[in-house]
């Protein structure tokens, strides 16, 4: 994976999307690229750096609601307090959005077919990932400067109907002839301008956001359509969208919790909830979950003991946590790639998709042949992708609650190895929410000890609008939701 360089002068980018026009006309600092001299090479390393990074900032706060990591804290958002998690409403408003309109322009005025696709298909998984977060939010008036100042607030049903959208078009664009001299998406340090790559991740994504909506459209329509686009989506771990950093701009799990825990100031633990999900204690494998020793960092002790959501750091026997990131992980090193869409997604959207097209529900038992084919495959893309010794690997796959037979799989067994597998990744709790957080689809699921009150014995589904915003902006003071209403697909 060739690692992006970020240019840092784009990030200042900001300042035209949130002040006055006029600011760079007089006033225009001499390392500070003006709009005139925007070109698509430039902004492309933002515009995915931004993408990550958007992922990332809801994926520290929303890890803790599904139960990946919890907080050392108290009054957060581990606890279902009401949350804005507003460092991803400002990266997709001020950065990420903005930045692709401007790219969108320029890719018309020079009719970059190439940059068209791709800036489509980022400008999708970005909308999806925050409309995913917040419901119904701006969208098409959203970033245009001072031009609309109280941008109307777009229905997250036109929302999903727009990523299909984005993300059809897309496909036409990537495999359209292009003669801008562009086609080679110069900037493009994520899959280094192969177009293969771009249109299977389109194809992915079309089939992530049509299982979102299992509700919407009954289980069996969802997972037939997810299902048709799979068969042109991601076919090995090389397909993976991920950006890799480097020792000058670092992983930010590395930075923002390895390094802070390594200097006493920890702030998030591994959850009891994945732990278990991985040490035998609700799959009672032969042995440990291999993939446990990569994650997590317990000094060596016998054993791994999670943090329970909640509970400080602590665990629910009330003695400390010891389930630190591990430093030398796949993920957590300061080179380590963020991964937005994997393989091994793709794959376990397969099994579910197959799962459901046969009949399939969450208490049901059985599935065919494909779906028991792509669940084992999900599991073993993961582990080749960290570097899993095979001898470890096969073992775990032969164990005999992991290797149940098509007569004997359930939706859990598929849902519970994506929630190890996507790591850290927003889309796990996209997921328990598509599942009313049911304890037949993860086992031993718990709301969090001391739970805001106010929550009544309810799950977080979704992050609330700013407050900065919503005295900005009296268009979505109408449209704003407690922390437990359910988001449109959910409903």
């Amino acid at each position: 994976m060739k690692h992006i360089k970020i240019l840092f002068f784009t990030l200042l980018l900001v300042v035209t999307a949130t002040s006055c026009k006029d600011f760079f006309d007089v006033n225009d600092p001499s390392n500070v690229v003006s709009e005139k001299d925007y070109s698509l090479d430039l902004l492309m390393p933002s515009a995915e750096y931004y993408t990550v990074m958007l992922q990332f900032d809801k994926a520290y706060s929303i890890g803790q609601v599904q139960q990946h990591i919890a907080s050392y804290f108290d009054h957060g958002i581990d606890q279902h307090y009401e949350s804005s998690v507003s460092g991803a409403w400002a990266l997709y408003y001020t950065k990420a959005l903005y930045v692709l309109k401007k790219m969108a322009t320029l890719a018309d005025e020079k009719d970059a077919v190439h940059f068209k696709g791709a800036v489509n298909i980022l400008k999708a998984l970005t909308l999806g990932m925050t409309t995913d977060l917040y419901g119904d939010m701006p969208y098409f008036e959203a970033s245009e400067g001072s031009d609309i100042l109280q941008p109307k607030v777009d229905s997250q049903q036109d929302l999903y109907n727009e990523i299909q959208s984005l993300l059809d078009l897309a496909i036409t664009q990537l495999n359209a002839t292009d003669n801008s001299g562009l086609e080679n998406l110069n900037g493009d340090g994520i899959y280094n301008g192969d177009l293969g790559k771009w249109t299977r991740l389109a194809y992915t994504l079309k089939a992530r956001y049509a299982m979102h909506l299992i509700k919407k459209n009954t289980p069996v329509v969802a997972a037939q359509e997810a299902l048709t686009d799979l068969q042109n989506g991601f076919t090995s771990n090389a397909d993976d969208f991920q950006l890799s950093f480097n020792e000058k701009q670092k992983n930010p799990w590395h930075t923002s919790v390895v390094l802070a825990s390594n200097t006493g100031n920890i702030s998030v633990l591994f959850s009891e909830q994945l732990v278990n999900y991985m040490n035998s204690s609700i799959y009672p494998t032969a042995a440990y979950d291999p993939r446990i020793y990569d994650y997590i960092d317990n000094g060596g002790a016998a054993t791994f003991d999670g943090a329970q959501n909640g509970n400080e750091g602590n665990t629910q026997a009330g003695t400390n946590a010891n389930t630190l990131f591990n430093a030398n992980s796949y993920y957590f090193q300061q080179n380590s790639p963020l991964v937005l869409v994997s393989y091994a997604e793709a794959l376990f959207l397969k099994a579910e998709a197959e799962f459901l097209v046969n009949g399939g529900n969450a208490t049901s038992v059985g599935g065919t042949q494909a779906a028991y084919d792509a669940y084992k495959m999900g599991i073993e893309a993961n582990m080749n992708k960290i570097g899993i010794a095979s001898g470890l690997r096969d073992a775990y796959l032969a164990d005999p609650a992991i290797d149940v037979t098509p007569a004997n799989l359930k939706l859990q067994h598929i849902m519970v190895q994506k929630y190890i597998a996507l790591l850290l990744n927003p889309e796990v709790f996209t997921d328990m929410r598509r599942y009313d957080f049911s304890t037949d689809v993860y086992p031993g699921l718990a709301l969090p000890a001391n739970q805001d009150p106010n929550m009544n014995g309810q799950w977080f589904k979704r992050a609330i609008y700013p407050v900065s915003e919503l005295s900005k902006n009296p268009n979505l003071v109408v449209t704003a939701q407690p922390v437990f209403v359910p988001v449109w697909w959910e409903q």
